[in-house]
């Protein structure tokens, strides 16, 4: 009998897990995370590398916009990410990543990054990294804060 509820709780279980929460289309670009701690270094092999993964099952808008310490905007990218991909975001290009998009304007920033997406379930990451190596060597993992939440989900 034991073995059997066993076996009926982790089908169960499995259910669960298989089901994502259904996702929340935004009416428009929405903030999903702030960070702080973007770098690019002018004259230095300095990057911020932004990776976003899209679970939603529709394709989502994605913007990152990285701004100066003082809040000016410094620059942004946006483009589709289709359902199951990631788009990787960088303020430069890296010998060790294959840069989707980069955020012209960003040379020399210091500062912080906003994401944006008409999706709630885009999950994302970022770090400082060094854009030469083609090795990744990570300096920095920077600490995203999810500002609208996944439905189900803790960040």
């Amino acid at each position: 009998m034991k073995k059997f509820l066993a076996t009926l709780t982790l089908a169960a279980l499995a259910n669960v897990v298989a089901l994502p929460a259904a996702s929340i289309t935004f009416p428009s670009l929405t903030t999903i995370y702030v960070g702080s701690g973007v770098l690019d270094g002018i004259g230095a092999n300095v990057a911020t590398i932004f990776s976003c993964s899209n679970v939603s099952g529709v394709t989502a808008t994605l913007r990152v916009q990285v701004l100066f310490g003082g809040g000016s905007v410094a620059g942004a990218a946006s483009g589709p990410v289709t359902h199951g991909s990631t788009l990787l975001v960088s303020t430069r290009l890296t010998a060790a990543f294959i840069d989707n998009l980069l955020i012209s304007g960003a040379e020399g920033v210091q500062g912080v990054v906003n994401i944006e997406s008409t999706q709630s379930a885009v999950f994302c990451t970022a770090a400082v990294v060094d854009s030469a190596n083609a090795v990744p060597i990570f300096t920095m993992p920077l600490h995203l804060v999810r500002i609208n939440p996944h439905p189900g989900t803790v960040e």
